[in-house]
């Protein structure tokens, strides 16, 4: 059940001021309403059903208002459902004063807002889904952001699971994370120098559904953490790349970081495709698919049936990946 409390005040549903009733079929995950009648429904499996006074309720029967502009929020104040019509208002309220726990997950895909922290680089990036987010607060999309409350997004880190034994915090600034989708800090290192990173948790005020966060040494900075998601990735020349792939007669030694927790990078095809192309994106020299199941394996191997370019350029359609070809072999033993 979708426990938010709403992000604008919900459109009054007294009934006294209208007798007819109406019924209202949605999803009480994300607030969506189906139908709305004057007789209840037969539900289809998950989901659920709520009475509404409201006479907006008519017009949009009879089509004088459009559905898409409301929806079903969950008052935590009063236990119930509510008609709301749909804002593009964000309001940051907590649904109450005590902290909550981060869940520890490689996947940021379910989360509202995610968090990486970085220990070798001292980093910690804070993500906000605004998809996730714009479907759970009822919203048909975030333009503004309300708040009454200073540091109610901050974070804190603390040993594990005692939220009362403090480390350090992280600033958070609404406004920057929901403008660029993301926020990058720097960790006071004088603090968190003698951390023992697998003894943390992470903390915050309940704003959103769900938190979660990862941790990782080093910070790559892919397209999609750049902000700059193209349909075509290149290959480049990075030390800290995902991927690097060397020539050795003819068969493709390929290097790789990624591990299961990676299979989102994925979107859930099976296989990576890569133009290979000499120097410049013009000339084409061939054409390889690298499986998914390979990548998650440190090292694999392809022969391929064309001559490696000396100085290649590696095409191929992925926000998170990054793939290198100037890397060195650590081993001859394989």
């Amino acid at each position: 059940m979708n426990t938010e409390t709403h992000t604008s005040q919900p459109v009054k549903s007294n009934p006294t001021y209208n007798k007819r009733q109406y019924f209202i079929a949605f999803d009480p995950m994300s607030g969506k309403i189906s139908k709305i009648s004057t007789a209840p429904h037969d539900l289809k499996p998950g989901m659920t059903e709520a009475p509404c006074w409201n006479p907006i309720c008519k017009r949009v029967i009879k089509g004088t208002a459009s559905l898409k502009n409301y929806g079903m929020i969950w008052d935590v104040i009063n236990n119930k459902w509510e008609f709301s019509e749909r804002s593009t208002t964000l309001e940051l309220v907590s649904a109450h004063n005590k902290l909550v726990p981060f869940e520890e997950t490689k996947d940021p895909t379910a989360s509202d807002i995610f968090v990486k922290i970085f220990y070798e680089d001292k980093k910690v990036l804070v993500e906000a889904n605004r998809t996730n987010i714009t479907s759970s607060k009822n919203l048909s999309d975030i333009t503004e952001i309300s708040t009454n409350e200073n540091k109610l997004l901050d974070i804190y880190i603390t040993k594990k699971n005692d939220p009362d034994y403090l480390i350090d915090s992280i600033s958070v600034n609404p406004l920057e994370l929901f403008q660029t989708g993301k926020q990058v800090t720097d960790l006071n290192e004088e603090i968190t120098s003698q951390v023992d990173w697998n003894e943390i948790s992470l903390y915050t005020k309940p704003v959103f559904k769900k938190y979660q966060w990862a941790l990782e040494a080093t910070l790559v900075k892919n397209q999609n953490f750049l902000g700059t998601r193209k349909i075509l990735q290149s290959s480049n020349s990075v030390d800290n790349a995902d991927i690097n792939i060397n020539i050795v007669d003819n068969t493709l030694d390929i290097r790789s970081k990624l591990k299961e927790e990676h299979m989102y990078y994925f979107e859930g095809k099976n296989k990576l495709q890569i133009v290979v192309c000499d120097r410049h994106i013009d000339n084409l020299i061939g054409a390889i698919e690298l499986p998914v199941g390979s990548l998650l394996q440190t090292k694999s191997y392809l022969n391929i049936n064309f001559d490696w370019p000396n100085d290649p350029l590696l095409i191929f359609k992925n926000n998170y990946v990054t793939i290198s070809t100037n890397g060195e072999l650590n081993d001859t033993n394989d």
